[in-house]
C-alpha cells in the first residue's frame, strides 16, 4: 500500500455499529495521524451549551428515554444532532486545515451536508455502510459484550440506511465495511482518487 496522504483531513462518518472507529483507527495507525471521535466533541458542546441553544443534543437530558422513543423517533434524533454539530465541526476542520495538522474525524454525527460544504481536496470523506442488521447486532456484541441489542441494531440500520441514500443523493462515497479484510484498502484507494 501507498502511505502517501493526499489529505489533511478525513471524515468518516456512518451509524453506530457498522465498523467506523476500527477503520479510523486503523487508518490512523497506517498513515500515522490522530483520531478525534465525534462522541467527544459532542459531549464537550453538550457541556457548553443549553437546550436552549442545541435542543437536540439536549434532547435525553429532558428525561426522555431512548428505549421509549420509535426506531424512526430515534433516528430523527441522530439526524438532528448532527445537523446541531454542522458549525462546531466545520470550523475543526478549517482549523486543521489552516494549521496543516493531519486528522481523522470520525462518528455517527457527520451530518453529509457538512461533507458537501468543503471543497478543498485537503478535505477527504467517506461513509462506512453495513446493509446487514444481523452484523450490526454482530459488530455490538463483539465491542460491548451482553445481550444481543435488536432495538439499537433496527435505530443503527434504520439511519445508516437514510446516510447511505444520502449520500448517494449527493454524490457522497459510501464504502461497505464487509468483506472486513478489504476495507481499508477499499478505503485508501477511494479516498486517493478522490
Amino acid at each position: 500500500m501507498n502511505k502517501n496522504r493526499n489529505w489533511t483531513v478525513l471524515l468518516i462518518g456512518g451509524a453506530s455499529g457498522m465498523g467506523k472507529s476500527s477503520i479510523a483507527y486503523e487508518l490512523a495507525r497506517f498513515y500515522n495521524v490522530n483520531v478525534i471521535e465525534v462522541d467527544d466533541i459532542c459531549q464537550s458542546v453538550k457541556a457548553m451549551t443549553t437546550k436552549e441553544v442545541l435542543p437536540a443534543i439536549h434532547y435525553w437530558s429532558t428525561g426522555v428515554n431512548w428505549k421509549d422513543v420509535s426506531v424512526s423517533g430515534n433516528v430523527k434524533w441522530l439526524i438532528d444532532v448532527s445537523k446541531e454539530m454542522i458549525s462546531g465541526l466545520k470550523a475543526i476542520v478549517d482549523n486543521h486545515i489552516e494549521a496543516d495538522v493531519p486528522v481523522i474525524i470520525e462518528g455517527d454525527f457527520i451530518h453529509p451536508e457538512l461533507i458537501t460544504s468543503f471543497k478543498d481536496k485537503k478535505v477527504k470523506k467517506v461513509y462506512i455502510y453495513e446493509s446487514d442488521k444481523e452484523q450490526i447486532l454482530k459488530n455490538y456484541l463483539a465491542r460491548e459484550g451482553g445481550e444481543l441489542q435488536h432495538f439499537r441494531a433496527d435505530i443503527s440500520a434504520k439511519y445508516g440506511q437514510w446516510l447511505n441514500d444520502t449520500c448517494g443523493k449527493l454524490g457522497i462515497k459510501v464504502i461497505e465495511s464487509r468483506p472486513w479484510e478489504t476495507a481499508i484498502n477499499r478505503i485508501i484507494e477511494s479516498i486517493s482518487i478522490e
